[in-house]
C-alpha cells in the first residue's frame, strides 16, 4: 500500500504501520455541519482509505461562524456535493460514499464496512438512527455535539446509547448541533475525529460513562465527567 504525500506528514506521530492502518480504514461522519464537517476534513487530511458521508441538507448563511465546508461559493448547494468537492481537491485518493438522510432502514448499509463512526446530526431521532446501524454492525459510535459554548463528546463501545444517553438529556432532545460558537463546534469536531484515528490505531478513546465537556466560558474549559 502506497503513501501519498499527504500522508507521509503523519509518520513521526503514527509511523507507517498506523498510517497503513488508517489507509485501510472506513470511517463514517454523519452530520456535515460546524462538528462533522470540521472531522470529515480532518479525517480525509489524515489519510483515511474510505469515508462514508451523510447530511441531507443545504448550505446557508448561518452556516458561516462554524461550518468549515461553508463559503460564498458554497450557499445554497448541497453539504454532500460541497464535502465530495472538498475531498477531490484534498484527497483524491480517499473513496468516499455518500448517504442523504441516515434513516433506520438505511442505518445498517451506512455503519457496515466501517471502523468507527461521528455522529453529529442535530436531532435525537437522527442519532437513534444513526446509533441503531452502528449497533447492528457492531461498529463504535462517537458522539459528538456542540450547541453554544458548550460541546460533548464521548464513544459508545457496547454500551446502549438509548438507555443511557437519550433518558439523561430528555429536556435537550439529544444535544442538538445548531447554533454553537465556531470555535466550540470545531474544536469538537477535531476531538471527535481523533477518537476515530484513535479506534483504528488501537489507541485509548473517551469511552462512555466517561464523557469530555467543553464548556468555553467557563475557568475550566475542559472536564472529564462520568455517568
Amino acid at each position: 500500500m502506497r503513501l501519498s504525500s499527504i500522508t507521509k506528514a503523519n509518520l513521526s506521530s503514527i509511523g507507517k504501520e498506523g498510517q497503513e492502518a488508517l489507509l485501510r480504514s472506513c470511517i463514517g461522519v454523519a452530520g456535515l455541519g460546524g462538528v462533522g464537517g470540521i472531522a470529515f476534513q480532518l479525517l480525509l487530511r489524515a489519510g483515511a482509505g474510505k469515508m462514508k458521508i451523510s447530511d441531507c441538507g443545504f448550505f446557508e448563511q448561518s452556516n458561516a461562524n462554524r461550518q468549515a465546508l461553508w463559503s460564498i461559493k458554497n450557499d445554497g448547494r448541497s453539504k454532500v456535493e460541497a464535502a465530495m468537492e472538498f475531498a477531490r481537491g484534498t484527497n483524491p485518493g480517499c473513496k468516499i460514499e455518500a448517504f442523504g438522510k441516515i434513516t433506520k432502514k438505511n442505518a445498517g448499509e451506512f455503519a457496515r464496512g466501517c471502523d468507527a463512526i461521528v455522529d453529529a446530526t442535530d436531532s435525537l431521532a437522527s442519532r437513534l438512527a444513526v446509533f441503531s446501524g452502528c449497533e447492528k454492525q457492531k461498529v463504535p459510535y462517537i458522539f459528538a455535539s456542540a450547541r453554544g459554548s458548550r460541546g460533548m463528546l464521548t464513544v459508545f463501545l457496547g454500551k446502549d446509547f438509548r438507555k443511557e444517553v437519550a433518558a439523561a438529556f430528555p429536556a435537550r432532545r439529544g444535544l442538538p448541533c445548531d447554533h454553537a460558537l465556531g470555535p466550540v463546534a470545531n474544536a469538537i469536531g477535531c476531538l471527535a475525529a481523533q477518537q476515530a484515528m484513535n479506534l483504528v490505531l488501537g489507541k485509548p478513546a473517551i469511552l462512555f460513562p466517561d464523557i469530555l465537556l467543553l464548556d468555553a466560558f467557563s475557568s475550566r474549559h475542559f472536564r472529564m465527567l462520568k455517568f
